[in-house]
């Protein structure tokens, strides 16, 4: 039997055939984006003013608070501020619920600012003043953050990842100085002189005697005291990694002691009225979370 050929030809295969006119045209730009976001995040990482930090180290919360004691025992005004010479790295420590010590820098200068946790996750969000750092603060681990600020002000430090009940009230500043007021204040004050991050005086006679939670909870081993009027004096221990004090507020009186690190002793005193006061510790966010205490003055 003759079989009898088409004069049509067949349709190559669907592998076989051109790419239509659309297709080519999204081919391409497909390529074309690859290649821009690719070449962006290269540039993100090697030009951008808002990377992660490069700088870290291996630490424990006890290790970081003692350099973060010692710093602020050399640099930290009466008010708790460490002004930070230009060309000094600074150090900060994140507990639930501060940011300690407060920072004063000088506008236009480079700086370092080396920052741990002494217990739980925290975010460091700093906007404002040129900045934008975005950052998780682990435990054990120290990050060495970079920034320069360029105009005076006071920026604020909020804590972005959830911490715990008084996680709101986690916040601080970041204070920016001119050249001249950095100057003026390292000629008036030297950097050798300490503020409330040096350490107590020992305990005095008659002084009522406190203790810091030694596990890291924000509290103090009593909530009450009882004294008699007159000078009253109240010593705190601080076996906590973390920074406390011991202060009186209360019938117009508001005395700080300095804020200790581990194993250092805040005292404050004063002359007291018959009444009620309140002792708490002064580090921000702290009296807030519920260290403090009733003190009953007869």
């Amino acid at each position: 039997m003759a079989v009898t050929e088409s004069s049509v030809t067949a349709p190559p295969p669907g592998w076989g055939r051109r790419f239509p006119r659309d297709e080519k045209l999204f081919f391409v730009v497909i390529v074309a984006t690859t290649a821009l976001m690719t070449a962006f995040a290269i540039g993100w990482v090697l030009w951008s003013g808002h990377n992660v930090p490069r700088a870290t180290e291996r630490t424990t919360p006890a290790a970081f608070s003692a350099q973060v004691q010692a710093f602020s025992k050399k640099y930290a005004d009466d008010q708790g501020r460490a002004w930070v010479p230009p060309g000094t790295d600074a150090y900060m420590l994140a507990s639930r619920y501060s940011w300690y010590p407060e920072l004063v820098l000088q506008a236009g200068q480079e700086y370092r600012i080396w920052i741990s946790s002494g217990d739980v996750l925290h975010g460091f969000s700093l906007v404002g003043g040129g900045q934008n750092l975005n950052l998780e603060i682990a435990p054990n681990h120290s990050f060495g953050v970079r920034l320069t600020p360029d105009d005076p002000g006071r920026y604020r430090i909020i804590c972005n990842e959830y911490c715990g009940l008084g996680h709101q009230e986690m916040t601080s500043f970041l204070t920016v100085v001119s050249p001249a007021e950095m100057s003026q204040h390292v000629a008036d004050a030297g950097t050798t002189t300490g503020g409330t991050g040096s350490s107590g005086s020992g305990t005095s006679d008659g002084a009522l005697k406190i203790e810091a939670d030694a596990g890291g909870a924000l509290a103090f081993d009593v909530t009450e005291l009882t004294a008699r009027a007159g000078k009253v004096a109240i010593t705190m221990s601080n076996p906590s990694p973390l920074p406390h004090n011991v202060a009186i507020k209360g019938g117009g009186v508001d005395v700080k002691g300095p804020v200790v690190f581990k194993d250092g002793t805040s005292t404050v005193s004063a002359d007291l009225q018959p009444g009620t006061y309140t002792f708490y510790c002064s580090v921000p966010g702290h009296e807030a979370a519920g260290m403090k205490g009733t003190l009953v003055v007869k």
